[in-house]
């Protein structure tokens, strides 16, 4: 899935792929709650893999592509 495909304003535990693209492991309504699962799924990895974050909103880049804001932890 690209960046830009996962749902806005949720709160989302993602496992990048390559490039721009994550496979959307799960979706929550708290922070709280994706932060908790994004760890447990990390849990015993030598490098975190998962990521835990809320898509803003889409924005154009200067290439004309659709890009994604996110807030990360």
């Amino acid at each position: 899935m690209k960046l830009t495909e996962l749902p806005l304003d949720t709160w989302v535990v993602v496992e990048p792929v390559m490039g721009n693209e994550v496979k959307l492991m799960s979706k929550h309504a708290t922070q709280r709650d994706a932060e908790a699962e994004c760890d447990k799924r990390n849990r015993g990895l030598k490098a975190p893999r998962f990521r835990a974050f809320k898509a803003l909103e889409p924005i154009a880049s200067a290439h004309a592509c659709a890009a994604v804001v996110m807030h990360t932890r």
